[in-house]
């Protein structure tokens, strides 16, 4: 199991919709969720929903030490009123515009520029989720990070493109 940061698109009609509309925001992420979990996956630039899966809490570190990006798509964003909250806080979203200027900063940051912010102690210490335990697993830790940010690069590229906005959860 473990904890996943998930990400919707939303038009922004949809995500005014949702903003004044808790039940129906909840089925329009729920339908989204279940298709991405049981149809045959898209890619991220085409996949109307995605997921970092357990990376989120690293590459949110790198992000932060890498600096320069001012919107936050770990963590960022609003609060979006669900029916049903989770337990790992509330869903979030990001604006068109946020979406807009969060993919332009992802694509101009190559993830090497990232990755010389690894440091296996100091993510040890900062009691970064899922962090491996001994050096000789970093490797292997950064490829799969590398694809992750490579995925949601796309992803948000692609919303930022259509216009759409994007709820960020954790689950």
């Amino acid at each position: 199991m473990g904890l996943h940061r998930q990400y919707a698109r939303l038009s922004p009609a949809a995500l005014q919709r949702s903003r004044s509309d808790p039940a129906w925001a909840q089925k329009r992420l729920d339908d989204l969720a279940d298709a991405w979990a049981y149809e045959e996956p898209l890619p991220p630039e085409e996949a109307p929903y995605f997921s970092i899966e357990k990376s989120w809490d690293k590459l949110h570190y790198l992000l932060r030490a890498h600096g320069g990006m001012t919107i936050d798509v770990i963590h960022g964003g609003a609060e979006l009123p669900l029916d049903d909250e989770t337990d790992f806080g509330p869903a979030r979203y990001l604006t068109p515009s946020e979406v807009a200027e969060a993919g332009a900063f992802l694509a101009a940051t190559p993830f090497d520029d990232l990755a010389r912010h690894y440091d296996l102690p100091a993510m040890l210490a900062a009691e970064i989720y899922l962090v491996p335990a001994a050096e000789a697993d970093v490797p292997f830790d950064l490829d799969a990070l590398r694809c992750r940010y490579d995925e949601l690069t796309r992803f948000f590229g692609a919303a930022a493109k259509a216009g759409d906005a994007v709820v960020l959860m954790l689950t």
